[in-house]
């Protein structure tokens, strides 16, 4: 085996690992969900803790989130050309300058958002009562500083995955995911009224949690952290002018959330479905765990490569990567929409259906993921897209492209709720549509201004994983008919065996398909 195929498959390998980690966070996000579902169910306890959580991942999402991923990557990996010893001590150097101002910057944010929760709360409560909007703001300023741990967890993630180190940043999510899940087994149902609050400090634990388990994998990676507050460093200074993009090209999904948390309330405020804040937030839960764990591995493991080519100005070796991480994302994300699309109230009746959650719930939440699932190739192609104009320096591309989308989101809500439409499915579907915008914007772009990075033989490849998608489609809904079940009605093991036996087939028939058809992703082409 010669190098170049040596390295495909380690790359291979690596990316499967990386996407079983994020699989088992994902199932223990999922578990912590459900165990919370099952406390509290759509209550206006829970009403107000799902606008509590929401208010300060979502400030950090829209400011910095994306920003210290996108702008920090590019300008460390730069590094990695200068030669020896020293370049790797200039790369740590500006790594603990960058971490320190984060630090600072995200404990600016927390203060800001502990001090005017109030008003932050009411941005997204509309129509909700006065006794759901004063729980909602004692519990956001209990969670607010989890920004502070986040942000200095993000920038050290990006530190191990440049260093070529992915599995550990795939795993602290399970570790901080399994922390809540252990709170919510062993101790919220014995503190009875209380409960609500241990849940928001144990949620900010868990965020705790996450920066602590780095420390390890960093020390063995030879990162050297230090206190230095050098903000007028150079190479902080061009990452600093890259934020500003970045973090308006990183609002769509935080936007979108909050949007759709809007129209949801607006649906409650109406009579219509009273715990639709809820609901649509575990649609939207459901959604982020498929489309993340489909997309998210590929796209962190190919971005520190992506940067590296770029700052050698080898497009050549950019285009292939670009083509073959995309083709991979695609080639999954496709075909599973499809058969989420038809097993969604499977689904959802699996994960959430039980204790206070109940078949309605379970109904309306499976109604708006349905109506969400369309974006979730458009989601991998934006993912991956954004870090190549990143990686390119050209981080105005993506904020363009996320300004489309949530004016995309805005007008479809508007439009829905001026023609009296309060639906839930309605609230996915105007997400979707914003995130299918974005796609499309950066998608034009890149075919204009990187002439060659989609070329015909990535295009026929794309038309095959469609017509191998459509087979799976059309599988599952003859299945699904064949094996007809009510799944709101139908038990757990009914619902998780029809869910199995349809999911199985289908990806046996895709595989044999993909085989016969030569869909070959470890060529860029």
């Amino acid at each position: 085996m010669n190098k170049q195929s040596s390295d495909r498959v380690h790359a291979v390998k690596t990316v499967a690992v990386m996407m079983g980690a994020t699989v088992i966070a994902k199932l223990l996000g999922m578990l912590r969900g459900v165990l919370v579902a099952s406390a509290y169910g759509t209550s206006w306890q829970a009403n107000a803790f799902t606008a509590a959580t929401r208010i300060p991942l979502s400030a950090f999402d829209l400011l910095l989130s994306a920003a210290i991923l996108g702008c920090f990557i590019p300008v460390y990996n730069s590094f990695k050309e200068s030669v020896g010893e020293r370049g790797a001590q200039e790369a740590d150097s500006f790594a603990s300058v960058f971490l320190n101002f984060i630090i600072l910057a995200c404990g600016i944010l927390a203060f800001i958002g502990v001090v005017f929760a109030k008003p932050l709360v009411g941005l997204i409560t509309v129509g909700l009562d006065e006794q759901t909007v004063a729980l909602a703001v004692t519990l956001t300023r209990i969670m607010f500083p989890l920004v502070i741990f986040s942000g200095a967890a993000y920038t050290l993630v990006g530190v191990l995955q440049s260093k070529g180190s992915f599995i550990a940043p795939a795993l602290i999510s399970a570790l901080s995911n399994l922390s809540v899940i252990v709170y919510l087994i062993f101790f919220d149902a014995k503190l009875g009224d209380k409960s609500i609050y241990a849940l928001a400090a144990a949620y900010l634990t868990s965020w705790v949690l996450q920066l602590l388990v780095l420390i390890i994998p960093l020390w063995r990676k030879g990162f050297k952290y230090r206190l230095l507050f050098d903000f007028k460093n150079p190479s902080l200074r061009s990452a600093i002018k890259m934020v500003p993009p970045i973090t308006v090209g990183s609002w769509l999904a935080p936007a979108g959330a909050l949007i759709g948390q809007y129209f949801a309330a607006n649906i409650a405020s109406q009579g219509v479905l009273d715990g639709a804040t809820t609901v649509f937030d575990c649609a939207m839960s459901l959604y982020v765990i498929i489309a993340g764990t489909l997309t998210y591995s590929i796209c962190n493991y190919t971005f520190p490569k992506i940067s590296r080519l770029c700052a050698d100005g080898n497009d050549c070796g950019l285009f292939e990567t670009v083509r073959s991480g995309l083709a991979s994302a695609l080639f999954i994300a496709i075909p599973f929409m499809g058969a989420a699309m038809i097993l969604s109230g499977e689904g959802v009746a699996i994960v959430y259906m039980r204790g206070e959650f109940t078949a309605d719930d379970a109904y309306n939440t499976a109604r708006a993921l349905t109506f969400m699932l369309p974006a979730i190739p458009f989601f991998a192609i934006g993912e991956m897209l954004s870090r190549v104009f990143f990686a390119k320096n050209q981080p105005s591309v993506p904020m363009y492209a996320a300004l489309v989308g949530i004016v995309a989101n805005l007008a479809a809500t508007a439009a829905f709720i001026l023609g009296g439409v309060y639906d839930i499915g309605a609230v996915g579907l105007a997400y979707a549509l914003g995130q299918i915008a974005f796609a499309t914007v950066l998608f034009i772009f890149a075919a204009v201004r990187f002439k060659g990075l989609f070329d015909k033989a990535f295009a026929v490849k794309i038309v095959k994983i469609l017509l191998g998608s459509v087979a799976v489609f059309l599988i599952c809904a003859l299945l699904s008919h064949i094996l007809a079940s009510e799944p709101y009605t139908a038990s757990f093991i009914t619902n998780l065996w029809k869910a199995a036996v349809i999911f199985i087939v289908s990806a046996i028939a895709y595989l044999l398909y993909a085989k016969l058809a030569r869909i070959n992703l470890t060529k860029g082409g």
